[in-house]
């Protein structure tokens, strides 16, 4: 950087107000002025590294690729935003890109704190307006552009069944805490055939933005307590960063452990991450003196770090847990290199990081990261068959819309000399685009139908023969109640929400949890009768009607349900059939009188025995147990779409009725289980997919049969409650007789009554 000389007369002051400036330059830390965002940085109080005069804002802007200005972070930058690309966009080769996010937390830890620690060495405290005002400017303008351009062409074009989850992203996101609505829909099981939300990436910002809330707090607080206690500032900072890191990390281990689903995008888990960066900016004088070998061998550690990360690691491997230090370690090993003050940018691996190139693109990088993964989500939804060189269109797209977005909107509002003149100015802007794109989510919510719980809807009664029939039988014309056409109970854009009320109680144990959750009972607590029903969703999906029942017969229902679970002792996952186990355990406390039991997956024989052995022992409490079979498996896992899509013919929504088809993918299983302990199987099938009818329907007589996957909706399933009621009666353990049970005996309104 030059200082403004037009002041100095004389050859000598001249010369003198040179020396003064590097004098100053060499006592700045080795911050560079690149562009970051989740990948996003801050530069200076005018946004541009140590720069004051508009003549230094012009130079630094030109030069911000050039070595002094850190040039291997730039292209460090390019590496993560390009090993997040490729991977999303489905390259087989880097299995473990998602590593990238990981790397720009590191990133941007390192050149916040560097900024925060200049400004409170300069003045003895931080501006958390100032502050905030520079990463409205920074952050806003192609945030909010990306969020607009989102909703809008995501109105347009996912199915109306998605709207809902695209509204309140784009609130969430506009906010900075879509990660936690992310982790709360992907600890839902029946989110699990939902298409990705095309504001998914906006994750990582909301983790950034949060602990840039409370970050530059904590440092108010220790400048606070350091000038109480007299003691240094820096020392007590770094102390209390290091203890965040420390508790971070090992929570972020032990959750990953227990719930890999929430452990990803929860904020808790990653702040260590930034700290590490954080961390760094504490020893960036010590690391001056770092000689040539020392840091040529740093910064191959470093990259070897991250490329074998994104080359190995797999969406399988537990993140971000401790695997998550290798590609953070990495990119601090890199960051550290480049410090050296002989050496750090003259390594192999920065003079690779600093090629054109790779600057160009880490100068794009928070740009591209925004753009990418919308275009890649709605392109798919779009054109489900999209190819190859589609793909490769969107990624050559992501880049254009990025240079555009950063050369027509980013620049010109993050240094707009009236924005940055004052504070204020920079948070009313950051305040009135986030007002803009909060409104933009409200309208998309506007659109969405209103869900009614308890409507009335006729479903399966309408299949039924003779209602005053001693036995009911389906009627011999079954298509007459296929709908084909018209209104339809739930509106197939609210499908996903027609699920049994229990989950919003937390009683659907989790993906790695196999603690059975003792507190999910229903009905009179103080019944002498208590009925279980036991499984994963497939069983939790006639939870309307069991609950119906047992208000009415005045007994206790006791839920024992895992996602993707089968209820065994073994042959499935080990936290599967943990859970069996636990729940065996949890039933010998109080035995249930009757138990139910059902699921959808197919069963190896290994996983079969585990289901004999389970219910044998349940036997063996004096427990009558009936197995629920399977319900029809549809091809699609989101019939809801097809009838939307489909407003005047529903028949194009049904399936071929073959065996397979009709019996459900997890009916044999239970029917080998129910034939190993001789037990009765209770079969609702044909009130789903008529024997006389050579399809099974997606909508009968009004009522949509299919939500999530291959589940019933709890419309569906509350018609079904006289017939499983019946069954019940006929097997002698219900106070009512079956000849007592008619139609009308279907539960209206909420099943959380």
């Amino acid at each position: 950087m030059t200082e403004d000389l037009t002041q100095f007369t004389s050859r000598a002051q001249v010369k003198a107000a040179r020396a003064e400036a590097a004098r100053r330059a060499r006592r700045r830390p080795a911050v560079p002025a690149s562009v970051g965002g989740a990948v996003a940085d801050d530069r200076s109080e005018d946004g541009v590294g140590v720069a004051r005069s508009s003549e230094e804002v012009t130079a630094a802007r030109r030069s911000h690729a050039g070595t002094a200005l850190r040039g291997d972070i730039e292209g460090l930058r390019a590496i993560a935003v390009g090993t997040v690309l490729l991977y999303h966009l489905g390259l087989p080769w880097l299995p473990g890109g998602f590593v990238g996010v990981d790397v720009f937390f590191v990133i941007s830890g390192f050149l916040i704190t560097s900024l925060l620690l200049r400004e409170s060495t300069k003045t003895g405290t931080v501006s958390i307006s100032d502050f905030y005002a520079r990463r409205a400017r920074r952050l806003l303008p192609a945030a909010s552009t990306v969020l607009l351009f989102t909703a809008v062409v995501g109105w347009f074009v996912l199915p109306r069944a998605a709207r809902g989850d695209l509204a309140t992203d784009v609130v969430a996101s506009t906010f900075y805490v879509v990660n936690w609505a992310l982790a709360n829909r992907s600890v839902d099981y029946l989110a699990e055939d939902s298409a990705p939300s095309p504001l998914q990436h906006y994750w990582s910002l909301s983790v950034e933005e949060q602990y840039y809330v409370v970050w530059p707090l904590m440092i108010l607080v220790g400048l606070f307590l350091a000038r109480r206690a007299r003691l240094k500032a820096k020392p007590v900072l770094a102390a209390m960063l290091a203890a965040t890191a420390l508790a971070s990390f090992g929570h972020s281990v032990l959750h990953t452990r227990a719930e890999p689903a929430t452990a990803y995008f929860w904020t808790t888990t990653r702040v260590w991450e930034l700290a590490i960066g954080a961390l760094l900016a504490f020893l960036v004088v010590r690391l001056h003196g770092l000689g040539r070998w020392a840091a040529q061998a740093l910064a191959l550690a470093g990259l070897v770090l991250i490329g074998w990360s994104a080359v190995v690691l797999t969406s399988k491997s537990p993140w971000p847990g401790h695997l998550a230090l290798l590609p953070t370690l990495g990119a601090a090993a890199i960051i550290a290199a480049g410090c050296s003050s002989r050496f750090g940018q003259r390594t192999a691996v920065a003079r690779l990081l600093s090629l054109p190139p790779m600057t160009w693109i880490g100068g794009l990088s928070y740009a591209i990261y925004l753009w990418h993964w919308p275009l890649i989500i709605l392109a798919k939804t779009r054109w489900p068959a999209i190819s190859w060189p589609g793909l490769a269109a969107i990624g050559l797209l992501s880049l254009a819309l990025a240079w555009v977005t950063k050369h027509v909107i980013e620049d010109p509002i993050r240094f707009n000399r009236a924005l940055a003149a004052r504070a204020v100015r920079g948070i009313a802007f950051g305040l009135a685009a986030m007002l803009v794109t909060g409104l933009s989510g409200y309208a998309v919510r506007r659109t969405v139908p209103v869900y009614d719980r308890g409507a009335a809807t006729a479903g399966s009664r309408g299949l039924v023969a003779d209602p005053g029939a001693k036995e009911w039988t389906v009627r011999a014309d079954p298509q007459a109640v296929f709908t084909t056409s018209g209104r339809v109970t739930p509106d197939p854009a609210l499908a996903p929400k027609d699920v049994p009320s229990y989950y919003a109680d937390d009683c659907q144990v989790k993906p790695g949890d196999s603690q059975v959750r003792t507190r999910c009972s229903y009905g009179d607590p103080k019944a002498e009768k208590v009925i279980a029903i036991a499984g994963d969703s497939k069983m939790g999906q006639w939870f309307p009607a069991f609950k119906a029942i047992a208000n009415d017969e005045g007994w206790r229902l006791d839920l024992y349900l895992k996602s993707s679970c089968t209820f065994t002792s073994s042959g499935a996952k080990e936290d599967c059939n943990a859970f069996g186990r636990s729940a065996v355990a949890a039933m010998r406390k109080r035995p249930p009188d009757i138990l139910v039991t059902s699921q959808g997956s197919g069963g190896r024989g290994d996983r079969v025995d585990g289901m004999v052995d389970v219910l044998s022992q349940v036997q063996q409490m004096g427990t009558k147990v009936v197995v629920l079979a399977d319900n029809p498996t549809p091809p699609s896992s989101k019939v809801y779409d097809c009838v939307d899509a489909h407003p005047g013919d529903y028949l194009a929504c049904a399936f071929p009725a073959t065996d397979g088809a009709r019996e459900g993918s997890g009916t044999p299983a239970l029917t080998a289980a129910a034939k190993g302990v001789g037990v009765p199987v209770l079969d609702l099938n044909p009130w789903m997919c008529p024997e006389r009818s050579d399809v099974c329907p997606a909508v009968i007589d009004g009522t949509l049969l299919y939500r999530q996957g291959t589940h019933v909706t709890a419309s569906y399933a509350r018609t079904l409650t006289p017939m499983i009621y019946r069954y019940l009666a006929r097997l002698g353990l219900t106070k009512r007789t079956p000849q007592d049970i008619t139609l009308d005996d279907v539960p209206t309104g909420s099943d959380a009554t």
